[in-house]
């Protein structure tokens, strides 16, 4: 699990604004929730941008934001999830074993296949015993390839814990938060 959290100095910019105490917590409320939602998509963009082939509709559901409120002026942005099974990364079954693209270029592992198991599920495979078992089915003996066991990438807490994206995304919540709040803080005071 991966916890994202910015602290910013926001009394510089409300300075000017001291007199519309109530309203003035909203603006930050709004702020702050606002910069969560940009952070979720602006990490999906440097996570691809990285080169790890994930989805990005698959990284935006990783995360959980935890809102700012009236009690709480901390918004807490967290992604979670397990390691993502490798057939999600562009595999291909190729003669040899299977192709795919987890980041930095396409890579081959060899022995492994894809299957569709009987539940439907389809993954990358590789087979963990030595040689063929025999196996009694119906009352004959047959050999069987198992056990395998389903190969997997990272997940997209690892792929965010790399220090490009982290520093990339840190400054983009940096840079974006202030904006908002000037822009929330002007909406105040235009209805007044």
């Amino acid at each position: 699990m991966l916890d994202l959290s910015v602290h910013a100095d926001v009394k510089g910019i409300t300075a000017s604004m001291a007199k519309y105490v109530g309203e003035q917590q909203k603006a930050v409320i709004r702020a702050l929730n606002k910069t969560a939602t940009q952070a979720r998509t602006a990490a999906s963009v440097e996570v691809r941008g990285a080169g790890y082939n994930i989805k990005a509709s698959a990284i935006k559901k990783s995360f959980v934001i935890k809102r700012a409120s009236r009690g709480n002026l901390v918004v807490v942005l967290t992604a979670t999830g397990a390691r993502i099974p490798l057939i999600n990364y562009g595999a291909r079954q190729t003669k040899s074993g299977v192709s795919f693209s987890v980041k930095n270029g396409r890579k081959t592992m060899r022995h492994a296949f894809i299957a569709t198991m009987k539940s439907g599920h389809i993954g990358v495979f590789e087979r963990t015993g030595k040689g063929h078992k025999k196996v009694v089915r119906n009352g004959k003996t047959v050999r069987t390839g198992l056990p395998i066991k389903e190969l997997l990438g990272p997940s997209i807490p690892q792929s965010l814990a790399n220090e490009a994206v982290e520093k990339a995304l840190m400054a983009k919540i940096r840079s974006v938060f202030p904006k908002i709040l000037e822009h929330e803080l002007a909406f105040i005071a235009s209805k007044r």
